[in-house]
């Protein structure tokens, strides 16, 4: 495993192949990107990854940074929550959270471990826990060790909490982040009193 702060492939790959519509219709000219990105940037984009495959998490940021300048239309963090909902939904739908299956009683839990599950699979940086609230059904999910966690996947995973919380629990719920400290990122979720 890199020793550098990566991302899955699979956390990458909707965000090359978004680039890479940009691209193919010239919205983005490749001189453009080659300009913005690292040389190693490059080498993630070309093709499609093994899913075992560790994207430098710098590369990720700076990909995403580009495709916020092209479909955010000035609400980053609002098109970084959406890039967020999006990715669980996919997830949704391949079925993964059946094997969540949640009780009124438990789905708070259930989002937690679904959560951490994800997010240790997907990064090979961060430490993750969860805890319960003092009222029932709120939560929070603590990101320790975030220093190189950039603010673009505290969004994107923002959404995917809130996502994920509405899918196991059948209810609304909403989800907040914040950067603590520099190596600390807490998502709260509350379900609507």
């Amino acid at each position: 495993m890199s020793t550098t702060p990566s991302i899955k492939a699979t956390g990458f790959q909707g965000a090359a192949d978004d680039l890479k519509v940009h691209l193919d219709s010239g919205r983005l000219p490749r001189a453009e990107l080659e300009a913005r990105l690292e040389r190693d940037d490059l080498r993630y984009l070309d093709k499609p990854l093994a899913a075992s495959t560790w994207v430098p998490i710098e590369t990720y940021r700076r990909v995403v940074e580009i495709l916020i300048e092209l479909e955010a239309d000035g609400a980053p963090e609002l098109y970084l929550h959406g890039r967020g909902v999006r990715s669980a939904e996919r997830l949704h739908k391949i079925g993964l959270y059946r094997q969540f299956e949640a009780s009124v009683d438990t789905w708070g839990a259930r989002v937690g471990k679904i959560a951490t599950t994800m997010a240790a699979v997907i990064y090979n940086f961060t430490r993750w826990t969860f805890e319960t609230g003092e009222t029932h059904g709120d939560f929070k999910i603590i990101v320790d060790e975030a220093r190189d966690f950039p603010e673009i996947a505290r969004f994107t995973t923002q959404g995917f909490i809130e996502y994920t919380s509405k899918a196991v629990s059948g209810g609304d719920v909403r989800v907040r982040s914040e950067r603590a400290t520099p190596d600390r990122v807490v998502y709260t979720g509350r379900k609507p009193r």
